[in-house]
């Protein structure tokens, strides 16, 4: 569940595999605890077109309550990737040393994003979860609408077919931070993961008002998404996502919820921001 877990609340979907055994019956995190209250039903529409040069996004990240490591992720500034302008975009996520000795997490994910289409041109994957190895890179050709998949760690490869305007699970979070938004609407678009393509709908549901510890005693005012994904056309159901963004223009990822369908359950909330230049 946690391996699942982590990457499907930051980019939104629920694939992979189950990493530790599960434990029933225990949830120990309740959303009431950060809700100040709620607002009135509008919201600005308005976003920043472009994302900044530089960001870095730490989140602690707790599962059935315990605190277990920390998720970054940043803007690394724009570069030139055979001739387009591309934001450079990197994840990464670490167990600390107590859960370590029980399941070691230490993953990092490289995307870069079109800075002028906003899609995906190319992907890196670098996991260690407990057993499990990945060190893979994906190219994806936008015009020929084709990925070109290489896994370093079997020398296994693969061409597969991919949709218009396809994004990888990095790029796909950024990308809904720039989108228009409005009660009650919603977002479509699709995702490459796992070397599957998967369809991701987003559903913005109301207004809230976050209080998160690690921030001080400012309130942020949130709105709530609940997203789920296809694959192939049936609905990937391994779980229930709610996450919560920041109202503003940057419209920041404040804090997200997976509740598994075996009582487990994982949370990850803002705890620093780093603007500026490297």
């Amino acid at each position: 569940m946690f391996r699942r877990s982590v990457w499907v609340v930051m980019l939104f979907l629920l694939v992979g595999c189950t990493g530790l055994p599960a434990i029933k019956n225990i949830q120990v995190f309740d959303e009431k605890d950060y809700i100040a209250g709620g607002l009135q039903d509008t919201i600005n529409q308005a976003v920043y077109s472009r994302l900044p040069d530089y960001e870095k996004l730490t989140y602690e990240v707790k599962w059935l309550g315990l605190k277990i490591g920390t998720l970054t992720t940043s803007i690394m500034g724009i570069k030139n990737y055979k001739g387009r302008d591309v934001y450079v975009l990197e994840a990464t996520m670490k167990t600390d040393d107590f859960f370590s000795r029980v399941y070691k997490i230490e993953d990092r994910f490289v995307s870069y994003l079109d800075a002028e289409k906003l899609h995906t041109l190319h992907h890196e994957v670098y996991r260690r979860d407990g057993s499990y190895r990945k060190d893979a890179v994906t190219e994806f050709d936008q015009i020929n609408h084709k990925a070109y998949f290489k896994n370093f760690i079997d020398n296994s490869e693969k061409i597969f077919d991919i949709p218009i305007g396809t994004h990888d699970i990095l790029s796909a979070c950024y990308y809904f931070m720039i989108l228009p938004l409005k009660l009650g609407g919603g977002v479509n678009y699709y995702v490459c993961n796992n070397e599957s393509n998967y369809q991701f709908f987003g559903f913005v549901r109301s207004k809230a008002s976050i209080r998160l510890p690690a921030m001080g005693k400012k309130k942020w005012e949130a709105i709530l998404l609940e997203p789920y994904a296809q694959l192939k056309g049936k609905k990937v159901d391994k779980g229930r996502v709610r996450a919560y963004f920041s109202t503003d223009k940057r419209r920041i990822p404040l804090m997200a919820t997976v509740k598994g369908p075996i009582f487990s359950e994982v949370t990850i909330s803002l705890v620093k921001i780093e603007e500026g230049s490297k």
